[in-house]
């Protein structure tokens, strides 16, 4: 029965991934700008390599990304920062005949409300992989749609008005990883308005010596008043010794440079 089932999720997992190789689905992100009562709209283009039709249901959900990166997925419109309630799509269900494109319009449809435009929003917008299939619903203008579950895709929608500029972060610190002499989390939170791509690594000088070393950047995105942790690496290549370690977070050229400083001994 394992060895069924086994059998059974790895050609699923085949039959997801040559789907996925024969659909292209762009743009993945949907930056809007909307300033009160006026709609935006921009154009998602499927195209279909495909020797068959397939066809998308799209529908939409409120998400955050935790203190890993991971994302977290919610109903639309419950989280205080969400923008599900301004997105709307020509359609909610979509086909594509095999080798043509077809596209779907997303508009953003900005309230008038002026205070709801003090901070930046987001939603993701999903298209899903569906069959329509007939039904006696159809006299009511009602569709039975059965979900085939093979591909489902996530298009991010950001709207950040144009008064939101601020960009700023915390550093606030640097531990050890317990179980891993070679890694150290480093932690940060966006004190900004805005979404930030950020950049982070480890400077080390050793203190004996003098030397130093510049370490890989890694580069992830923290939503405003998001937490973040990122492990730092020390690479076998660092001889072992003392080291001054200064964990630094790169914002952008336009902001200054934070960091955090700790004593270290690779081993």
């Amino acid at each position: 029965m394992k060895c069924l089932m086994c059998t059974l999720l790895a050609l699923v997992f085949m039959s997801v991934n040559a789907v996925s190789q024969k659909i292209g689905i762009q743009p993945s992100i949907l930056e809007f700008h909307g300033v009160p009562g006026v709609t935006e709209s921009q154009v998602i283009k499927i195209t279909n390599l495909s020797d068959a039709k397939v066809g998308f249901q799209a529908y939409l959900a409120d998400w955050l990304r935790d203190s890993t990166g991971a994302h977290q997925y919610y109903k639309p419109d419950t989280l205080n920062r969400s923008c599900a309630a301004w997105i709307a799509t020509d359609k909610n269900f979509i086909e594509v005949e095999p080798g043509k494109s077809a596209d779907l319009l997303v508009r953003l449809q900005a309230p008038s409300d002026t205070s709801l435009f003090n901070k930046m929003r987001w939603a993701m917008l999903f298209l899903q992989s569906a069959e329509e299939q007939d039904s006696a619903d159809r006299k009511n203008k009602q569709f039975n749609t059965k979900i085939k579950e093979l591909l489902r895709v996530g298009i991010h929608i950001y709207q950040t008005p144009p008064s939101v500029t601020k960009m700023s972060a915390k550093a606030l610190t640097l531990k050890p990883v317990q179980g891993d002499q070679h890694a150290y989390d480093f932690y940060m939170v966006n004190t900004g308005e805005t979404m930030l791509q950020c950049k982070a690594h480890l400077a080390l000088t050793n203190i004996e010596s003098g030397r130093e070393y510049k370490l890989e950047k890694v580069e992830f995105p923290v939503f405003p008043e998001g937490k973040r942790t990122v492990r730092l690496t020390i690479p076998p290549t660092v001889p072992r010794g003392k080291y001054s370690a200064l964990a630094i977070l790169d914002i952008g050229e336009d902001a200054s440079l934070e960091a955090i400083e700790r004593t270290i001994e690779v081993n």
